[in-house]
Order: C-alpha cells, then sequence, then structure tokens
C-alpha cells in the first residue's frame, strides 16, 4: 500500500505548479491616479482694476522778471479704475513680464488762493503705463515688482476772484506728463485661468512750466501720486499636465 501511495503524492506535487499557472490571478490590477494638473505663471492675460489714489501738486508761480510769487500745495484724492494687458513667463520659481495699462481716474481738487483772490482747479483725467514685471512664484501665489515708464494726462482751471477787473476770464491749460512708476503686489490663481491681485504704485512725474496771460508768466508744477488697487484678469491658456502616476 505504501508503495502505490508515495509514488501518488510525488506526481501531485511535480504537477501542482503547472495547475496553478492555469487558474485566474488575483493580483489586483494596477490604480492609475489621474494626472494633477501643475499651475504655471507663462500666458498671455488682460484684467481690470479698481481702487483709489491721491496725487501731490506742488505749483510755483513766476512773473514776467523771473520771480517767484509763492508756493502753492495741493493734495488731492480720487477714485482710479481701468485695464491692463500683459504676458508672463515662467522658470522654476522666477516670472518676468511685461505689461500696459490705462487708467481713468477721479482725482482732483479746486482750491481758492487768497494770496492771489483766485480759485485753481486741478484734475488728473488718466494714467498709462508700459512696465516690467519680475516675480517669484510659490505654487499660485506670486509676489511682484512692476516698474517702467508712465504717463498722466491733466488739466487746471485758473479762475479770478472778485478784486480782479470784471472782464478777467478764467484761464484753462491741458497737459501730459512724462515719469514713471514703481510698485509691487501680490496675485493668487483662484483657478487655472482667474486671477486675483493686490497692487500699490508711485508715479512721479517730475515739473513742467503751464504757461500764463496774467498775473503770473508761468507756473511750475510737480506732480507725484500713489495708488492702490485691486483687481482681476483672465490667464489664457490652461495648467500643464503632471506625469502619470501608477500605483500598484
Amino acid at each position: 500500500m505504501l508503495k502505490k501511495i508515495v509514488p501518488a503524492f510525488a506526481a501531485i506535487m511535480i504537477a501542482a505548479p503547472a495547475l496553478a499557472a492555469d487558474l485566474p490571478s488575483r493580483k489586483e490590477a494596477p490604480v492609475y491616479i489621474a494626472p494633477v494638473p501643475m499651475f504655471s505663471w507663462t500666458g498671455f492675460y488682460i484684467g481690470a482694476d479698481i481702487g483709489g489714489g491721491w496725487s501731490e501738486l506742488n505749483a510755483k508761480p513766476y512773473d514776467v522778471f523771473g520771480n517767484n510769487l509763492g508756493s502753492f500745495n495741493t493734495s488731492s484724492a480720487g477714485v482710479v479704475g481701468g485695464g491692463r494687458i500683459g504676458y508672463n513667463y515662467q522658470f522654476n520659481q522666477f516670472i518676468i513680464g511685461v505689461e500696459g495699462d490705462f487708467y481713468g481716474t477721479g482725482i482732483g481738487k479746486t482750491v481758492y488762493y487768497p494770496a492771489i483772490d483766485s480759485s485753481v482747479k486741478t484734475n488728473q483725467d488718466w494714467l498709462a503705463s508700459v512696465n516690467g514685471v519680475a516675480g517669484f512664484a510659490i505654487d499660485r501665489t506670486m509676489l511682484y515688482v512692476i516698474g517702467g515708464v508712465a504717463w498722466a494726462g491733466t488739466s487746471a482751471t485758473w479762475t479770478p476772484g472778485a478784486t480782479w477787473a470784471v472782464n478777467t476770464p478764467s484761464y484753462s491749460v491741458n497737459h501730459t506728463y512724462t515719469g514713471y512708476d514703481i510698485g509691487g503686489g501680490v496675485q493668487y490663481a483662484f483657478t487655472p485661468n482667474w486671477i486675483g491681485r493686490v497692487e500699490y504704485r508711485h508715479y512721479g512725474f517730475g515739473s513742467w512750466n503751464y504757461p500764463s496771460n496774467y498775473l503770473a508768466q508761468r507756473t511750475g508744477a510737480t506732480l507725484n501720486n500713489n495708488i492702490f488697487t485691486v483687481g482681476a484678469s483672465y490667464k489664457f491658456g490652461g495648467p500643464v499636465a503632471a506625469p502619470v502616476v501608477a500605483k500598484y
């Protein structure tokens, strides 16, 4: 009996691996994790901003002989709003870009000067600039500085008081200043395409001589601005997909 059992058991052991190979595999199929988009700041964008600002206008009138007639400072504030367009390029965590913008402003004020019995109304009608941008990205957050060439459209109206001759009319003049702007801010990408930002910018425009036909032969006026804005922009193009990761 034993002589019959041993050969049979040996035959079963030899055949077992072959039989196991024919059975269905219980090994789980690989699980693929969907690609995770990596945000990139590279791309064209268009946006809009709104905020407020103030201007400092220092005016120094001079008579026909070049004598200074005094110094008048006007500080005015108002709403600022407009649009911008630009392009950013990201390499590693660094970003460089170029941006152009145009803002209309409500900055203006009328001041009466007793020394010359006159009222002067100053308005800053618009601001525009072309800037370079340098930033540092922390995933969807970008810290940046901005600066470049800026322009400001201004107007001023001088109105004489009661001590002037009855037939003395008001006098108005318009001028476009050229100067610089510099500032910085932070941006955050809420989605792959929609981005919000908060920004501060300082504008410096130097001095220009407003001509006059009356008491002052000319008036040298120095203009500076400080602007705070919040805004949103739409970045064209989607995120870059990450490599597919397989999990077993």
